[in-house]
């Protein structure tokens, strides 16, 4: 779980005070991390080795499906950190817990990348497989 945590904090180099503390406490950081790595890799895995259709191989419509991939798993993985961190705020019964907007935002903006850091990675990995989109990103 410190792996799943040093990579959502950036190393250190987004700590984001309380937010990241509860994160932690709460075991959220694992979930999101599931979710981060495993829609990537399934949507790659469609588009490169089930699908692997003629219409797909354009570098515009890769990096569209990468896009919404990555809004995909940070929308799911903001939905999981904010109801399990508000779960576990309330059932720890912590009143001063400086949580905010911008704490959601930064960590949207950490997962939004690290799932397209993957997408990118396992779609190299995966065109090698494919024979319609093995040009596909480069």
């Amino acid at each position: 779980m410190d792996f799943t945590t040093d990579i959502f904090e950036l190393f250190g180099g987004a700590y984001l005070g309380d937010f990241s503390k509860y994160m932690y406490q709460a075991d959220v950081y694992g979930s999101v991390f599931y979710v981060t790595l495993l829609l990537p890799v399934a949507v790659a895995f469609v588009y490169y080795i089930i699908l692997d259709h003629i219409l797909l191989a354009k570098n515009s419509k890769w990096v569209m499906i990468g896009g919404l991939t990555a809004v995909a798993s940070t929308v799911i993985s903001l939905l999981i950190a904010r109801t399990k961190l508000h779960g576990y705020i309330f059932m720890q019964n912590i009143h001063d817990a400086d949580i905010g907007a911008e704490d959601y935002v930064t960590f949207g903006v950490i997962v939004f990348a690290w799932a397209a850091v993957f997408f990118a990675v396992f779609s190299i990995i995966f065109k090698s497989f494919s024979s319609r989109c093995r040009n596909i990103p480069f």
